[in-house]
């Protein structure tokens, strides 16, 4: 009898069990591409292909294009950055039209997201409006606990990151001002150990803040749509090129001691 009994359980079709013992739930219509895995370290890795960030539904708005380039109107004199790589070039330039009131990406490709220990750099350029064109969401620690670098808020000059100890750019130790020129690209740049936080704008420190037994959290708004890696304008039409993703050495950022 044995035979025959395991012979007829073997030819039956069963589903599969997840380690619960509970069986697994079916993907969403149109979501079998697999995530991108998180990973505690970062790989280094420039941006190659747009359409791996995904619009999100935050209103009405023009939209999200991508563009093979977009010239300044007002350059920087005299103008010293490097030209874009190989892989900067071929992904082009991602447009955030004009939102009602936002307009946002996330990342949803396969790359493993960094969550310490990296730094983040991407060019924006204000094209219209006057409020934030290129702020980026980044994770911190964990997918779950993000933050957003703020890149023109607030009337379109107020710099810094939301949220640090559940108080925004513009009223924590992270606020910086910066005259955003319209058509002029700026390069971002975001540096992120568990310890601490350092931004610059166009190879300038604007922070470097110790995070250490502090909270970093998202604002309350649509722009959490955008986690854990992500994009956004505020009313206001902005381009987006050359991001990169590199990983920090050990000791390269090095928080700030109180004197």
């Amino acid at each position: 009898m044995k035979p025959i009994l395991l012979s007829l359980l073997a030819s039956l079709s069963l589903p599969a069990l997840s380690s619960c013992g509970e069986k697994p739930e079916a993907p969403a219509a149109g979501d079998s591409k697999p995530a991108a895995a998180p990973g505690t370290a970062a790989k280094a890795w420039t941006v190659s292909d747009w359409t791996e960030w995904k619009k999100q539904d935050t209103g009405d708005g023009e939209g999200v294009t991508i563009v093979k380039e977009i010239p300044e109107t007002n350059p920087p004199v005299p103008d010293k950055r490097p030209p874009l790589s190989e892989e900067a070039a071929k992904a082009g330039v991602l447009v955030l039209g004009k939102g009602q009131m936002l307009t946002a990406v996330r990342y949803e490709g396969k790359h493993p997201l960094p969550l310490t220990d990296y730094e983040i750099s991407w060019q924006g350029m204000r094209l219209e409006g006057r409020d934030f064109f290129a702020s980026m969401t980044f994770p911190f620690g964990s997918e779950k606990t993000c933050g957003t670098f703020v890149t023109g808020g607030w009337g379109g000059w107020t710099t810094g990151i939301t949220a640090l100890g559940h108080q925004y750019a513009n009223e924590n130790d992270t606020t910086g001002s910066t005259e955003f020129v319209t058509g002029r690209w700026y390069e971002f740049t975001l540096q992120v150990t568990k310890e601490c936080l350092r931004g610059l704008i166009d190879g300038k420190e604007q922070f470097k803040v110790a995070v250490q037994g502090r909270t970093v959290s998202m604002h309350h708004s649509e722009i959490q749509k955008c986690m854990p890696l992500g994009f956004a304008s505020y009313d206001t039409k902005g381009a987006i090129r050359n991001v990169r993703i590199r990983p920090l050495k050990a000791g390269e950022l090095v928080p700030p001691t109180d004197e």
